[in-house]
């Protein structure tokens, strides 16, 4: 008997599958070991109350009176959730640095919508830092967070009137995410979707980082079950990708072959007709269905649709996920503004 044999170009894509399969198991097994567990960093104790006055700056009486305030308006208006934040002096770095690594420590903001919105007033150094959590800023961005600041608080804090500053800010802050909330209200269902895809692409290096840093800090079974995880995730965008492409160039050329094709002409004729008759339509499906689809290539076109929409749908339940995945709540990205204001 003859023995068979593969094609050049077979035998190439099998090698080339057997390698990649081979470095990825290797990559999987081997950065488990390799790679060494961080020190883990001192943990930051999260804020007593909404306001949390912990340098003295406001009455007992105005702190009681703004918490109550900050939980009803959290608590009603649910677009964000508000903590004010009242330090002696910064615990050490930069202002943004410690800010950020505190909001995200102390996980503020609802799960999957990251709406956590602090405001930090150090008293030594006279910096006023508002923390904007990725959820609101298309709500607050960068230029209006930094007039909050300039307009409502600097003024009052340049003049020692602390309290009316904490004051006017929660008015103002108050109006701006009403109105927000009630043109969320008003806007059409399907419009939700476009932020919410703009979020996940936007938020996709930070999962990355978070995944990584995950990987970092697990022990060596976390990290080869994460490999895994990663490693089928990997393959399966590839995939996905590799039958998108797939589907593009025949989605391109489907108007040229539309006009082209040899198999629409014959519609017309007996032949086809008959194939359509009760009898033979019941008999078997008409073999001038499947003659079109492959002369149109319509199941690439189907299978890139597909696999679009499951890659689509993948990647926002990914997104969703991780904040279960990837340290639950609070994911802050940077987004505010840092004003000083001078003393008076």
């Amino acid at each position: 008997m003859r023995k068979q044999t593969l094609p050049a170009h077979s035998r190439t894509r099998w090698i080339a599958t057997v390698a990649v399969a081979v470095v990825v198991l290797l990559l999987t097994v081997l950065a488990p070991l390799l790679l060494q567990r961080p020190a883990a960093e001192a943990s930051l104790a999260p804020p007593a109350q909404y306001l949390d006055d912990q340098a003295g700056l406001l009455s007992p009486a105005f702190v009681a009176a703004k918490n109550q305030y900050i939980e009803h308006l959290s608590r009603t208006m649910k677009i964000a959730q508000i903590n004010v934040v009242i330090l002696p002096r910064v615990p050490g770095g930069s202002v943004e640095d410690f800010t950020i690594r505190a909001a995200t420590a102390w996980k503020l903001g609802a799960a999957g919508v990251d709406n956590g919105l602090l405001l930090f007033i150090f008293r030594d150094e006279r910096l006023l830092r508002l923390e904007v959590g990725y959820g609101l800023e298309a709500v607050i961005p960068d230029a209006l967070a930094e007039r909050l600041l300039a307009e409502q608080v600097v003024p009052a804090f340049s003049r020692g009137q602390y309290e009316t500053g904490v004051e006017d800010f929660l008015d103002v802050l108050d109006k701006t995410l009403e109105a927000s909330e009630a043109a969320s209200h008003r806007a059409a269902p399907y419009a939700a979707m476009i932020p919410f895809v703009l979020n996940v692409l936007r938020n996709a290096p930070r999962i990355a980082v978070q995944a990584w840093s995950l990987f970092v800090q697990a022990d060596t079974q976390g990290r080869m079950v994460l490999g895994l995880f990663a490693s089928a995730l990997a393959a399966s965008l590839a995939w996905a990708l590799v039958g998108i492409a797939a589907g593009i160039v025949p989605l391109v050329c489907l108007p040229l072959r539309l006009l082209k094709s040899t198999t629409l002409r014959t519609l017309d004729s007996a032949a086809v007709r008959a194939q359509f008759t009760a009898k033979n339509f019941f008999a078997r499906p008409p073999p001038v269905f499947n003659t079109l689809a492959q002369e149109l290539q319509l199941g690439e076109i189907f299978n890139a649709v597909y696999l679009l929409a499951g890659a689509v749908v993948g990647i926002a339940f990914l997104f969703v996920g991780s904040s279960i995945l990837i340290g639950g709540l609070g994911h802050f990205g940077g987004a505010g503004a840092t004003l000083g204001w001078p003393a008076p």
